[in-house]
Formats: structure tokens, sequence, C-alpha cells
């Protein structure tokens, strides 16, 4: 037999035998999960901002905090130990190279970004509290 005749006669009995089962493989799987959806960039711009004017306020508010700390022991003689001293000006560089990061982070960094300037801002509250247990935040 021709091989032509053999792929016309098969072919046939194979799409009349077997069209149930080809369709069945063709149809997409059923997924229960929501389909990926892609951040719409202008709402993350939305929300990176607002959280940015947020923690702007708050990043002015340690300066603050900082600055008056240092001239507040200057002026009373109040001292902490030097070793708890260098771990809160760690702790404040860290808070800051954290929300430059984060200022500048694209979608695709920023959770991580975020996570990281909180976890230093955390870092920070806790180590002015050692020197400042008085300051409620």
């Amino acid at each position: 037999m021709n091989v032509l005749a053999v792929l016309i006669v098969g072919g046939a009995l194979m799409a009349m035998s077997g069209f149930p089962v080809a369709a069945a493989h063709l149809a997409p799987p059923m997924v229960n999960e929501p389909p990926l959806q892609i951040a719409d960039n202008d709402d993350f711009a939305t929300r990176k901002d607002a959280y940015l004017q947020k923690m702007g306020d708050e990043m002015t508010e340690w300066r603050q905090k900082m600055d008056a700390a240092g001239e507040r022991a200057e002026a009373t003689g109040h001292e902490a130990s030097a070793d708890v001293k260098e771990h809160l000006k760690q702790a404040w560089t860290a808070a800051e190279q954290g929300w430059r990061k984060l200022k500048a982070e694209s979608a695709e960094g920023w959770d991580k970004a975020k996570t990281a300037y909180e976890r230093s801002t955390a870092e920070l509250r806790a180590q002015w509290h050692q020197i400042h247990p008085e300051d409620k935040d």
C-alpha cells in the first residue's frame, strides 16, 4: 500500500476514533489558582509614594532625635558607654542607608528593600531605647 494512502486513511480513522481523546488533550488544564497578574506600575508608584511619605516623616523625626540626643548629652553630661553609643551610631547609619536604597528601589526589589529598611529601623529603635528608656517613640 502506498504511504500516502496509509496516512490519509489512518489519519481519518484516528481522527474519528480519537477525536474526544485529542480534544481532551488540547483543553487547558484546570487550575484553581488565579492567573498571575503583572503589577500595575501606576499602582506600585502610588503605594511606594505613600509609604515613602510616611517613612520620610519618621526619618525626619529620627534625625531630630539623633541631633537633639547629641546636644543633650553634651549639655547635661549624660554619657552612655562608648559601646552603646557606637551601636546606636551603626544602627542609625544602617537605617539611613536602607532609607536611601528604599527611595531608589524599583518594583522588582521593593519588598526586599522595604523589609531591610524596616529591620534597620527596628534595630535603631532597640538601640535608642537602651540609652533612652524613657522615650516611648
